[in-house]
């Protein structure tokens, strides 16, 4: 019998974390623009403190922007892969090297031009006669 799974098992929606993970890199480095531009007018310890922001926050912002949520803590299971056999001959073969293989199938050659009427039909029989000469 196949095991069922319950919707909550299902993964995240890849559409919506992908939008979450742009909001939070967004917001991580916008922190960090602010970071940069305060460096301007900040003075005494706190130069220190928007300097790490400013450094720090882009590797903060990637390591969020690269984490996928993969939500569902049951792992499903692979189904077992299909086993192809190929059929048993009706008689078996004493001489594989007599035997006579036919293709009804015209040869097409890569190389060769579109047939034309002169190579379609390489016997037209006799010439047709003008008209008004009967």
């Amino acid at each position: 019998m196949a095991k069922s799974y319950s919707v909550t098992s299902a993964g995240v929606n890849p559409t919506e974390d992908r939008a979450h993970r742009m909001r939070m890199y967004f917001i991580a480095m916008s922190l960090r623009v602010a970071c940069v531009v305060s460096l301007f007018w900040v003075r005494g310890w706190w130069v220190l403190a928007v300097a790490a922001g400013a450094v720090l926050l882009p590797w903060f912002a990637v390591l969020v922007g690269n984490a996928v949520a993969h939500g569902g803590e049951e792992a499903v299971e692979a189904p077992e892969p299909l086993q192809l056999a190929g059929a048993e001959p009706e008689e078996p073969v004493e001489d594989p090297a007599s035997t006579l293989l036919v293709v009804d199938v015209e040869p097409e050659r890569r190389a060769s031009a579109p047939a034309t009427e002169s190579t379609a039909d390489p016997d037209p029989g006799p010439p047709a006669a003008p008209e008004g000469t009967r």
